[in-house]
């Protein structure tokens, strides 16, 4: 334990008594162990949980004098070392006690709480008949997803879920409290909006709701028939950017290919670009049989994730039926060359043009070109301590080849999504000079002892730039 963090943890248990969790805690253990992937299981030298904004400021100012290193933990599920984890150099400022969750339904707009996660959001508007654009698996917590950009079921209907935030409360650097919106500190509003945390920790989010009905089916099938079940993937990517309810992922394991085909609205007939997927003859079964429900439901279906230890990396292509087949044979040969990796998977995610027109429109700043597009995710999962290096490689490696053919296609894009990314990947660089810029100016400003930048233990952070 550093002498830094260990003077910031005596000092903010004597200001917050009861809610700083040191190793002597009976509680420590649950804490350190929270987060989704194994590998973020360290043993910070305390954990605190503010239940309100002005606990937030003291927390900040506190380690803002101590010196020492910090992260920000909302939902836990971002599985990079050092994000929302850190070892005995430093505290980890938990978030999930701030979880308030309120609507005002004239205006449709959310309040949440930034330590809430989707599945508590989900439940609470199913009440009044409404729903976010929030994550996909209900323990993702709102805080990181939103930050990151987020990418829900239905992004080209409302665009990403940072594109429907109307509002954020910060607790900023020298522990002031500020609105950010259109009205109000338009600049760092903007630089929120897929910025991450360089600026501030947000307290609270408030976000446009929606009516949403939802349909959706969750198919398996047998991976060997990758060349069909990839062409069928495509024609359903052309066909998402005439009809905005279309949202799919596709997804190939080692032993099995898991597709979601997802149309808001309830229609009698299969929507005619997800077809031909019913038709092939690799279809192993339905896991989660065509439903007709709402966002909340479909999250339910798609269950909670385990604990394993995880890597991720992420890439954008454009679409490319060749491109999918050359990088679905580079995973094969991945499979083989890293057997320790475990569950090394991939996933394409389809992003229409409708998407970055919506986050021009409303001012995320992402630089997402305008094209119909591909968002991929690489991930390892695997067990054992032991096999860390080949998990860590495994992954690197598929991505990093997965760029390398894209790029000798012409078919890369610069595009990095942060939700999906590896600490390593330079994401931020990835949004276009103006962007950077703008990010950078804000930070300036809203931070202007760089705070953000020399404590944080790591993140997509403006100092790797």
């Amino acid at each position: 334990m550093s002498s830094s963090a260990a003077a910031a943890c005596a000092s903010l248990a004597s200001k917050l008594r009861g809610r700083v969790i040191t190793p002597d805690n009976t509680r420590y253990e649950s804490e350190r162990d929270f987060p989704w992937s194994q590998t973020c299981w360290l043993p910070a030298s305390c954990f605190v949980r503010p239940r309100t904004p002005d606990e937030v400021a003291t927390v900040l100012k506190v380690i803002k004098d101590a010196g020492c290193q910090f992260v920000i933990r909302c939902g836990g599920h971002n599985c990079n070392v050092d994000i929302s984890s850190v070892d005995g150099s430093g505290v980890v400022i938990d978030l999930r006690d701030l979880n308030s969750i309120s609507i005002d339904k004239p205006s449709r707009i959310a309040h949440i709480g930034a330590g809430s996660n989707w599945g508590q959001v989900y439940a609470f508007l199913e009440v009044y008949g409404l729903t976010a654009i929030g994550g996909r698996q209900k323990d993702v917590g709102v805080g990181g997803f939103l930050l990151g950009g987020g990418l829900p079921a239905f992004s080209n209907l409302h665009g990403l879920g940072a594109d429907s935030i109307v509002n954020f409360e910060v607790v900023l650097a020298d522990s002031t409290i500020v609105n950010a919106n259109e009205k109000e500190n338009l600049d760092l509003y903007r630089a929120l909006k897929g910025g991450g945390s360089n600026f501030g920790i947000v307290t609270r989010f408030d976000i446009q709701i929606y009516e949403i009905k939802a349909q959706y089916t969750v198919n398996m099938y047998d991976p060997a028939d990758y060349a069909n079940i990839l062409r069928a993937a495509v024609e359903a990517q052309e066909a998402m950017e005439t009809d905005p309810k279309y949202g799919m992922f596709v997804t190939f394991y080692p032993t099995m290919s898991v597709v979601g085909l997802f149309y808001a609205d309830w229609v009698s007939e299969t929507p005619k670009a997800f077809q031909p997927f019913f038709n092939l003859k690799s279809l192993v079964n339905s896991v989660v049989p065509t439903t007709n429900g709402t966002i909340k439901s479909l999250v339910d279906s798609l269950g909670p994730a385990t604990h394993l230890r995880r890597q991720v990396y992420t890439a954008c292509s454009k679409i490319s039926y060749d491109l999918y087949l050359d990088v679905h044979k580079h995973w094969l040969e991945m499979l083989k060359k890293y057997p320790g990796a475990g569950n090394l998977f991939y996933a394409i995610q389809p992003v229409s043009t409708a998407v970055s027109q919506k986050g021009d429109a409303r001012g995320n700043t992402l630089g997402i070109e305008s094209i119909s597009q591909s968002w991929w995710a690489f991930a390892a999962e695997w067990s054992d301590e032991v096999n860390d290096q080949a998990g860590y490689q495994g992954v690197k490696e598929l991505c990093s080849g997965m760029q390398n053919i894209a790029q000798n296609k012409g078919q890369l894009l610069d595009m990095i999504f942060m939700n999906d990314a590896s600490t390593s990947q330079n994401v931020l660089s990835s949004y276009g000079a103006d962007n950077v810029r703008r990010l950078q100016d804000a930070a300036t400003k809203y931070d202007s002892e760089g705070v953000f930048q020399k404590l944080q233990k790591d993140g997509f952070l403006l100092r790797k730039i």
